[in-house]
């Protein structure tokens, strides 16, 4: 509608299983979505390691599929757990960095207009504050990283990350202002949390997944689920949200 007329709906490549990039681009214009997520994952389309060691190539294979490109979700590792960006281990932490420049040459090359990344999980011998301490710093260097290249940097707190319950998310979110959210409320709500305690998130949002959910159901049928997506849209406008 025309009050909503600032945010825009992208879709996400994945959805489509076994359709190429542009067969995935074709079917979203046809429902008349303009613009589409990627993601970089172990195993996907398209790898983080790939990336890093060919950043042009592997943009080449996203380029002309005539849609807009607007953010690409990024698993360094197999799992939460593998290769997390607040690694205890600090050899892994400059490698993921190393990578995620790569990454970064792949969004300005392939006309990405964000990055989404995970906040990391608990790291053995280190308390839960530490373990978010130590993400921050991580996600503040990669940040500037990401300004510097003209990219927008987004982190997305998940469940089994060090980033899960409405209240510390938000702590952290008002902690590190200039840091932006990706916001996929099935996260939150999956684990037992009511809607109404992720509303104060939204002003600190650069990216939402719009992605049904229930208590106990991280992904739900549009009529199994508990999302009312035209509120939250609603929401979201009154934030000012433009993304």
């Amino acid at each position: 509608t025309e009050d909503m007329s600032k945010i825009v709906l992208s879709g996400a490549q994945w959805t489509w299983v076994g359709a190429s990039f542009a067969e995935s681009a074709g079917i979203y214009k046809s429902l008349g979505v303009t613009a589409m997520d990627l993601i970089a994952m172990p195993g996907g389309a398209l790898e983080s390691s790939a990336i890093a060691a060919d950043p042009k190539r592997e943009a080449s294979r996203v380029q002309g599929i005539d849609i807009d490109l607007a953010n690409i979700l990024v698993i360094f590792g197999d799992g939460f757990a593998d290769r997390a960006i607040n690694s205890a281990d600090e050899a892994v932490r400059r490698d993921v960095v190393e990578t995620y420049k790569g990454l970064l040459e792949f969004c300005g090359t392939a006309g990405l207009k964000s990055i989404c990344i995970l906040p990391g999980v608990e790291q053995e011998g280190m308390s839960r504050e530490d373990a978010q301490k130590l993400s921050a710093e991580a996600m503040h260097g990669m940040d500037v990283l990401a300004r510097n290249a003209g990219i927008l940097m987004v982190y997305e707190a998940h469940r089994e990350s060090i980033l899960e319950s409405p209240t510390e998310i938000l702590a952290f979110a008002q902690s590190h202002p200039d840091l932006k959210l990706c916001i996929d409320h099935a996260h939150c709500l999956s684990i037992g949390y009511a809607l109404s305690e992720m509303e104060p998130l939204l002003p600190f949002a650069g990216h939402v997944h719009l992605r049904q959910g229930a208590k106990g159901k991280i992904q739900a049928r549009w009529d199994e689920g508990e999302i009312d997506f035209p509120a939250l849209m609603k929401q979201l406008e009154k934030t000012g949200y433009e993304g």
